[in-house]
């Protein structure tokens, strides 16, 4: 299935269109988020603050994962240095991401998705599970050891060369961004708060980045299929799901495999245009991520 056995060429076009100003507000707004979600534990520092921005700051972390993934397909700003900086500096690096390392894998996904070859096939291809096996998942995620496994996986895959945080620049990077963030709430008398961005990066947004791989390609009518309207899903979100699991419109991922360089901000109305040609009249269409969920489950 290809672009243009549905849209025009006029459609496409215009589904191509960047802003500038769109992509900005995205970035700005998830680090406005941020700060709101500290704020209010600084001024009301108790248990239910707390439980808040650990969910707010994950789901905004996870939006930075996904402003990366849309800067390394080039699509979120005109400008390709605009993308490698904003990508590279204010998303990637904040959660210890490297995005020209990203970008290389994921364009394998775009490729062989569903398949062996998959780099991402581990996150999901075990689906359907039982109940208890997702809860024990969740459990590992909010308790971290998730996270935990992560970070012994990047200590242990460093090239020899880069045994120094310097010479490995995606660490260095990532270190450098979050000290930042550190110093900036020292200088502001509340240090403590970086502790609360740290904890939410080690728990929900594991468990938010667990739940948005299965929502993508889990369970779908046909893994093997090379048509995306079968090996991929998308998935209707509601207000609360696109604050938490579901950011910047990545829930919209059989449009996202359709046209890989539509700008985010684009892909609703991508959407619409497919509904209105019938595109999706025999693929399924979960209503929010709960009824995803449970659709693979055994």
């Amino acid at each position: 299935m290809k672009a243009h056995d549905i849209l025009s060429r006029q459609e496409i076009v215009q589904l191509m269109n960047k802003s500038n100003l769109r992509a900005t507000w995205l970035v700005l707004s998830c680090w406005a988020w941020v700060i709101a979600a500290m704020l209010l534990v600084a001024i009301w520092p108790n248990f239910v603050t707390i439980i808040v921005a650990l969910l707010i700051i994950g789901g905004r972390q996870l939006s930075f994962a996904i402003l990366m993934h849309d800067c390394g397909h080039n699509s979120l700003f005109k400008s390709t240095k605009l993308n490698q900086f904003i990508g590279t500096w204010l998303v990637a690096a904040p959660i210890f991401s490297d995005m020209q390392t990203y970008s290389r894998q994921h364009s394998t996904h775009h490729k062989d998705v569903g398949t062996d070859k998959d780099p991402d096939l581990g996150n999901y291809s075990a689906y359907p599970i039982s109940k208890a096996s997702l809860l024990r998942k969740v459990l590992r995620d909010l308790g971290g050891l998730t996270a935990l496994k992560f970070w012994l996986y990047i200590l242990k895959t460093r090239h020899p060369s880069q045994k120094s945080m310097v010479k490995n620049s995606a660490l260095f990077r990532g270190f450098t961004v979050n000290m930042g963030l550190f110093l900036c709430c020292y200088v502001l008398n509340v240090a403590w708060l970086y502790l609360i961005w740290l904890l939410a990066y080690n728990t929900t947004y594991f468990l938010f980045l667990r739940i948005r791989h299965v929502g993508e390609h889990a369970v779908v009518p046909n893994p093997n299929s090379r048509n995306m309207f079968e090996n991929t899903r998308t998935t209707l979100s509601s207000w609360w799901e696109r604050l938490l699991v579901c950011p910047v419109y990545v829930n919209y991922h059989i449009e996202h495999h359709l046209l890989p360089t539509v700008p985010p901000y684009n892909l609703p109305l991508m959407h619409r245009w497919l509904i209105a040609k019938e595109a999706y009249k025999n693929t399924p269409l979960p209503k929010g991520y709960i009824a995803m969920l449970r659709g693979v489950l055994n």
